[in-house]
């Protein structure tokens, strides 16, 4: 949990008093500013800090509660709302008056779309990749189907822990789903994970899914999408984009939960469009507030297109 050199810690303070840490990488001239929440430690995301600097950005990359450098028990999915909305208020007292985004990926795509449900004053704009809506969209595929063996194989690495921890043996794995497609709920309580940790299994698999038109009906920010043809979270990412209340754009391509190179090629111009910092480009012409827009990657062509179209 090493500091990059050009960034510096931070600490917000949870309503609970609880202490969350992250690092903040800062502009020579800053004209927004950027939340990036995760699980899976800060100071891997050091490229991305500089990314967004670079455009003029403060970026603020925190731990979720309990993992790495910030303080707490972690629990997926429990803390997302409350301590995303702290992180905001924190930022937004650094720069005030400043436009602030959220981003994130998978988990950090859930912290994001909370802390913008959550937030005190409207966000300006949400970013999130192959984005895991709830607890409920990670248990069963497009098709219904349980997923239970990739379930058993996240909550070991990330679920219980405040650092990731090593991937269990194929035959572990295998044996653990044998056991687990019996009784999917009880099956962790031979696995020597701690209660909390139990009790929070037995919810994922009574959770129901998110109602995106419900659940994030008062966030009226723009809303960019980007996701794989192949990911896991395609189906829950063109729901997300379809359903969102304001203005939506969804950008996809031939690759699976890791985006492809060249997503910049839309987010730099899709945040200038909606008056951010970022790269202006002529495509942008298509957003439209009244219904969802779509850009798609053609490998072959080596190019995106764009389209007044539904995802």
């Amino acid at each position: 949990m090493t500091v990059p050199p050009d960034a510096r810690e931070h600490t917000v303070g949870a309503d609970d008093g609880t202490e969350l840490r992250g690092l903040l990488w800062t502009s020579d001239d800053p004209r927004a500013l950027v939340v990036i929440r995760t699980p899976y430690d800060a100071s891997r995301h050091e490229s991305i800090g500089r990314a967004w600097a670079s455009r003029g950005y403060e970026c603020l990359v925190q731990d979720v509660r309990g993992r790495y450098r910030s303080d707490g028990a972690w629990l997926p999915y429990r803390h997302e709302s409350a301590d995303g909305r702290a992180a905001l208020d924190a930022v937004t007292r650094i720069r005030p008056g400043l436009p602030v985004v959220v981003y994130g990926a998978s988990y950090a795509a859930h912290t994001a779309l909370e802390a913008a449900r959550a937030s005190r004053a409207p966000v300006a704009a949400v970013i999130v990749a192959v984005p895991v809506l709830g607890p409920a969209e990670t248990t069963v595929d497009a098709n219904g189907v349980r997923q239970i063996r990739h379930r058993i194989g996240w909550w070991h690495e990330h679920g219980h822990t405040r650092t990731a921890q090593g991937p269990l043996s194929d035959v572990e794995l295998d044996a653990r789903t044998a056991v687990a497609a019996t009784d999917v709920s009880a099956a962790a309580d031979a696995w020597g994970w701690p209660e909390p940790t139990r009790r929070a299994w037995r919810e994922l698999w009574a959770a129901a899914p998110v109602d995106v038109s419900r659940r994030f009906a008062d966030v009226r920010a723009p809303l960019l999408v980007l996701s794989g043809a192949y990911d896991f979270f395609d189906h829950d990412a063109r729901r997300l984009a379809r359903e969102w209340t304001g203005p939506s754009h969804f950008a996809v391509g031939p690759w699976g939960h890791r985006i492809g190179s060249g997503s910049g090629a839309v987010i730099d111009p899709w945040l200038t469009a909606h008056g951010l910092p970022g790269t202006p480009d002529r495509w942008t012409s298509i957003l439209c507030p009244e219904h969802p827009t779509t850009s798609t990657f053609d490998a072959a062509a080596d190019e995106w297109r764009h389209e007044r179209t539904v995802p």
